[in-house]
């Protein structure tokens, strides 16, 4: 046994310089893109579902209480059929995951609308690219338009005619402009009329229709913009307009409300009182509060100064009313509040301790108005009683993350990852278990909103943590106690800025050294017991009070909005160069680049990223794994507008720099990026709808995202030691690329070659161990929620070349162009039918031998151009006879037969095409070892285990025979019988014969498999052969050295099936055949086993 770290075996040379074994003809040469090579690299889910996301809408089928639509703020569209048991995503790829409204038409609710573009004006929202369409319960989608609203705040489909829709349009939240206001489509979606447009910086956030009356509209104006220096959160072109034509034309109505500068309004009618109307009003100069019409909106009346609070009222400022009790009104914020008197008073619906804080979404149930479903930033809740009791769906796995990290841990890494108002989770990235990563796994060692997160290169349990404007927390994990080690300015010096989300770095020169940033930079040689400043102030010190929105400087008793936001002017992205030590980059969100080659004595700004607008945000600075002169830079510049995607190089310490955007699309904005350490032109992207990585320095990007949703990817972290690629998405948890080493092959040329099994890393050996009492869990229930392991072995990725199509997929081609071409299909000919019926299809395999060139396991591999992954269970093929049955229903703990693991040591991987009678090697052999995880007793010889495992095997294998053969001569008997029956001439005393035979049958069964009779009535019987056989089999279910009980049972067992095959075949060859004989002379008819001319 070893404990030798995990090897990534790469031989990509080899690879690449030739062909093992015979080489291909040029004809099998075919051409497979880099993006049909990388869709073949599917990313692997690993979650959480323990807590959630935020929710931006929930809306529930009106005739079908348990189908549900979800709309997460960024993480798609979810629907359920059987009331939260299951969810399934249905938005996954449209190219939009931000979510603001849902929309079921009321007289057809099969027709669903979806308005992207989260509908709240946090930092961190995503924005949309329209509004989209179901006709089929969001099995389908179309795009409807209105993709320059960017932020749809409600949609409303008339109760009786569903080509009536109308929308409101927050518009961009970044810029002015877009298509702002109510839209109108009076044709299901197909053409849009703007029905109320009021200026480029004013959209409109909420509509309701009076629950008696479609014609009567009311709708929300809001002003707003937000930059990276702060928010205004409303403006004078805020309010609230009636129409009275169904949205064709508009009022303004101000009876009764704030004269002054206005925010964001929530609206909310009644069917229990039509003539309702409410509103929770953000306004400026102490005129806030809910207000109340009594005639359907043209006066109103402050009932109270209340609106939502914590994160500021834009993040919540939605209400919803009873349908049924007209005096009841649920507002969205921190906890859920409530009013039972119209809005005269105000109380916490929740205890806050019965599930998750900040609330956005509320669906009452109009049949039971004690029954809720909540939306909050950890997911999705229900209660029974008003908010008393909740119960959480732990089954939704949209999580938003900002960063990630990995620790170096053995056998598998841990993960690490700062989440939007979830804390910092901690999780395993793969487990030893059948169950992969179980919500169970997942532990928050912080709270708050988690950020910048790290791991001790050396102790996994030391870890680095943050919660929002720079609290910086080292963690021990084993006694879970928090030590806050955030710097502090001395006397005298000006305040720390700190960023919302501060940077972190340790240090690739010494884990001791950990660097920190505010507006300069600090380091600390002692895992943040003490610090040091090594820069002065790194940004351009602007005061955010001093800087524009909508075209002005603003005054300060304007609507600004900036609690929950970074210190302005302070440091986003820190890197030290891995080649040289004290070479350090930093970035700033006011748009500053530095340098500093000596570790901070001096500093030198490096020079403007070209075509980048003044103050952009620095997304990531990263210096090159290979040359310290080179560094990355990724500006976002989104919030003043620009969402085209910045990605710089610069190999001269950042006094020049030059594009890399290459052929990245518009709207991708990046985030992250991470240089692989072996071949400098691979770089992995983390950008706004997908992972992306680039063969050739930036010149051409394909999308890593097979199998994940289309998703924004915050953070990315290459883990070095293990070839894992570790996305951090905003809305849909953590992903992960299990060994990326063929990137390096397609970077090296692979696909230029004839074919072949690509470099892989060396596979950890050893048994998965269930976690319930059966593999899936049932005792939990179809609710339970678990990320998967990758698949358990070896896995190779396999460039398969072009091969031979069969003769009939041939003539099926031309004869489909004939078809085409309006031209006669001529008859083949009966015997080039004939031909292609025997003809078979050529194979592709995988052919695993070990060190000594032993054969050991075929592995199938689709027999068709292109790249594929593979694996290998480690195992030798299972000894059971080949069945094709597939049973409609398989109890839990019966599995797939499986055969005795290898043992671990060295083995070999090479490429095999079989065609008819030929067999081609293709591409070099790849060599990878199997490596034990360091939990078997020392000493074990793994060698010796596998030796008797085998010998199981085969004892089994020819007790299967044995077997088999028996249930055949069962069989025999019976049409024997038969026979003898319909055969007037043959001696009657050949009953007799095969009554003996069948008690010779039955001894021969007791001898093998045991007393059956016993067994029928639950009394003991003695061990028999296959009894002992099983027995022994049990330690497949190990590693360990077969216990001596196993070996004596093996030993009795061989030793009792060699007599008994001496038996079998004297019954079988010589009384059988000579029963068989004798029916056959008396002229009986044909029987199974009997052969020509017997």
């Amino acid at each position: 046994m070893t404990d030798a770290p995990l090897r990534p075996c790469r031989r990509p040379a080899s690879f690449l310089l030739f062909l093992g074994g015979l080489l291909l003809p040029s004809s099998l040469s075919g051409q497979v893109s880099v993006q049909q090579a990388a869709d073949a690299l599917q990313l692997r889910e690993v979650g959480p579902a323990v807590a959630g996301g935020r929710i931006a809408d929930v809306e529930v089928h009106p005739h079908d209480a348990s189908t549900w639509y979800v709309g997460v703020g960024s993480g798609g569209v979810w629907k359920t059929t059987n009331a939260g048991t299951t969810f399934t995503p249905i938005f996954d790829d449209q190219p939009s995951y931000s979510i603001g409204e849902i929309a079921l038409a009321p007289s057809n609710p099969e027709i669903v609308w979806v308005g992207t573009g989260e509908n709240v004006s946090g930092r961190h929202v995503a924005w949309g690219t329209g509004v989209y369409r179901s006709l089929d319960g969001g099995a389908s989608w179309e795009n409807m338009g209105l993709g320059a609203t960017e932020h749809i705040g409600k949609i409303l489909v008339h109760p009786e005619d569903t080509d009536v829709v109308l929308v409101a349009s927050e518009g961009p939240l970044w810029s002015a402009g877009g298509e702002r206001g109510v839209y109108m489509s009076e044709d299901g979606g197909q053409s849009w009329t703007p029905t109320l447009t009021i200026d480029e910086n004013t959209g409109v956030t909420d509509l309701e229709f009076a629950p008696d009356d479609p014609n009567t509209v009311y709708a929300a104006a809001f002003q707003r913009r937000r930059h990276t220096w702060g928010y205004m959160g409303g403006g004078p072109e805020s309010g609230i307009w009636k129409s009275t034509d169904g949205g064709r034309t508009w009022k303004e109505v101000t009876n009764g409300l704030p004269t002054g500068d206005i925010g964001k309004i929530g609206l909310a009618v009644t069917p229990a009182d039509s003539d309702l109307v409410y509103a929770t009003v953000e306004a400026s100069g102490g005129e806030q509060g809910f207000y109340r019409s009594t005639d359907r909106g043209e006066s109103w009346e402050r009932r109270n100064s209340y609106i939502s609070g914590g994160t500021g009222p834009h993040y919540y400022q939605e209400i919803e009313a009873s349908p049924t009790e007209a005096d009841i009104v649920v507002q969205m914020d921190v906890f859920f509040q409530v009013t039972y008197d119209g809005g005269a008073t105000f109380d916490n619906l929740e205890t806050g301790r019965d599930k998750h804080s900040d609330n956005h979404a509320l669906w009452i149930d109009p049949a039971n108005p004690l029954h809720m479903l909540g939306g909050t930033d950890a997911g999705l809740y229900e209660t029974f009683d008003r908010g008393a009791t909740w119960r959480h769906f732990p089954n939704l796995p949209i999580a938003q993350f900002y960063k990630v990290a990995a620790s170096n841990s053995e056998p598998f890494y841990e993960l690490l990852a700062g989440a939007q108002d979830l804390g910092t989770l901690w999780a395993p990235a793969r487990t030893q278990t059948t169950e992969g990563v179980r919500n169970e796994d997942w532990l928050f060692p912080l709270g708050a909103d988690g950020y910048g997160v790290a791991f001790d290169p050396v102790d996994a349990n030391l870890m680095y943590m943050m919660t929002q404007q720079g609290n910086l927390q080292r963690v021990d994990r084993l006694s879970g106690e928090v030590m806050a080690i955030q710097p502090v300015e001395a006397p005298g010096e000006p305040a720390e800025r700190w960023n919302w989300d501060s940077p972190i770095l340790i240090s690739p020169h010494d884990p001791a050294r950990i660097y920190y940033a505010s507006q300069r930079l600090w380091a600390s040689n002692d895992r943040g017991d003490n610090w040091t400043a090594i820069s002065g102030d790194l940004t351009t010190d602007t005061d955010r009070y001093t800087l524009p929105y909508m075209g002005r400087v603003w005054e300060l008793d304007a609507l600004h909005d900036n609690g929950a936001m970074s210190k302005y002017a302070s440091i986003t992205t820190i890197s030290e160069s891995s080649v040289a030590e004290g070479t350090l980059y930093a970035g700033s969100d006011d748009g500053l680049i530095h340098v500093t080659t000596d570790a901070g004595s001096t500093w030198t700004r490096a020079s403007d990223l070209p075509g980048v607008a003044e103050r952009s945000f620095i997304n990531k600075v990263v210096a090159s794994e290979h040359d310290a002169a080179t560094v990355f830079a990724l500006a976002d510049v989104h919030k003043l507008g620009d969402y085209a995607p910045h990605i710089f190089r610069s190999d001269d310490h950042g006094r020049s720099w030059t594009s890399i955007r290459g052929d990245l699309p518009d709207g991708e904005l990046v985030w992250a990026l991470q240089q692989d350490h072996v071949v400098a032109d691979l770089l992995i992207l983390a950008g706004e709808t997908s992972l992306w990585f680039t063969l050739n320095g930036g010149m051409n990007w394909h999308r890593l995202n097979s199998g994940a949703p289309t998703i924004a990817f915050r953070d990315v972290q290459l883990h070095r030691r293990d070839d894992d690629i570790i996305g951090g998405t905003f809305g849909r948890g953590i992903w992960i690329l299990d060994d990326y080493a063929p990137l390096r092959a397609l970077a090296q040329g692979a696909l230029e070659q004839a074919g072949g099994v690509m470099p892989l890393r060396d596979a950890w050996w050893f048994i998965p161990s269930p976690t319930n009492q059966a593999v899936g869990r049932p005792t939990l229930g179809s609710t339970a929620w678990a990320g998967d392991n990758p698949p358990f072995g070896a896995t190779f990725t396999v460039h398969v070349p072009e091969v031979r199509q069969t003769a009939e997929h041939v003539r099926g081609e031309r004869e489909d162009t004939q078809r085409l071409a309006g031209e006669d299909v001529p008859f083949p000919g009966y015997d080039a039918l004939r031909a292609e019926r025997n003809e078979s299809e050529p194979m592709a395999r995988v052919r695993i031998t070990d060190g000594n060139g032993v054969p050991i396991r075929w592995v199938e591999v689709p027999a068709r151009e292109g790249v594929h992954r593979v694996t290998w269970d480690m195992r030798h093929p299972a000894p059971n006879p080949v069945s094709f049955a597939d049973p409609a229903f398989r109890p839990p703990w019966v599995t797939e037969p499986t055969g005795p693991l290898a043992a671990p040591g060295t083995y070999v991987a090479q490429l095999v095409i079989i065609d008819g009678g030929t067999t081609t090697e293709v591409g070099a052999a790849q060599t990878f070892n199997l490596r034990p995880v360091p939990t078997a007793p020392t000493g074990t010889d793994f060698k010796a285990v596998e030796a008797f495992h085998l010998r199981v095997a085969e004892l089994q294998r020819q007790i299967s025979i044995a077997s088999s053969e028996m249930s055949q001569a069962s069989e025999r008997l019976r049409f024997m019988r038969a026979a003898l029956e319909r055969t007037p001439s043959a001696d009657p005393a050949l009953h007799g014969r095969l009554d003996r035979l069948a008690q010779g049958l039955d001894d021969l069964r007791l001898a093998l498999n045991g007393d059956p009779v016993r067994g029928s009535l639950s009394q003991s019987t003695s061990p028999s052969i296959s009894g002992r056989a099983r027995r022994a089999a049990a330690s497949w279910g190990t590693r360990q050295t077969p216990t001596g009980t196993m070996q004596n049972n093996l030993r009795m067992a061989e030793t009792d099936f060699g007599a008994f095959q001496d038996s079998l075949a004297t019954f079988l060859d010589e009384q059988m055949t000579a029963v068989e004989q004798a029916l056959a002379d008396a002229g009986a008819p044909w029987t199974p086993g009997r052969r020509v001319g017997r």
